[in-house]
């Protein structure tokens, strides 16, 4: 496998090695996992003002804890409102907001899974 250099900011770097400790991972393995989040958060259509929230909510936070269940199922609930409110209104199909159709699940590849 080849590998770049590049560089990150010194506290993003310091957060890593500390995170990635805890998951057995290097620094450059956790930037490596959290680059996987958000590029499948951004495959999943989520937009960048719906993250920005989901951040914005984690900095108001505690800074070393990560958004927990509450939040999370508060997300998902916003969300599919959103979607609900828009496959309504026929700004989507609802077969556009599906995993299952159109053969988008057999696209998905899975990383580092025995499947």
């Amino acid at each position: 496998m080849s590998s770049n250099s590049i560089r990150v900011d010194a506290e993003l770097f310091r957060i890593a090695r500390e995170q990635g400790n805890l998951m057995s991972r290097s620094a450059a393995q956790q930037i490596e996992h959290w680059a996987r989040i958000g590029s499948a958060l951004e495959e999943c259509g989520l937009t960048v003002a719906q993250v920005a929230r989901l951040l914005q909510r984690h900095a108001e936070g505690e800074a070393a804890k990560a958004p927990g269940d509450f939040d999370l199922w508060a997300f998902k609930r916003e969300r599919q409102s959103s979607d609900m409110a828009n496959a309504r209104s026929g700004r989507v199909t609802q077969a556009q907001l599906s995993w299952f159709s159109d053969g988008v699940a057999r696209r998905v590849k899975l990383t580092d899974s025995p499947y």
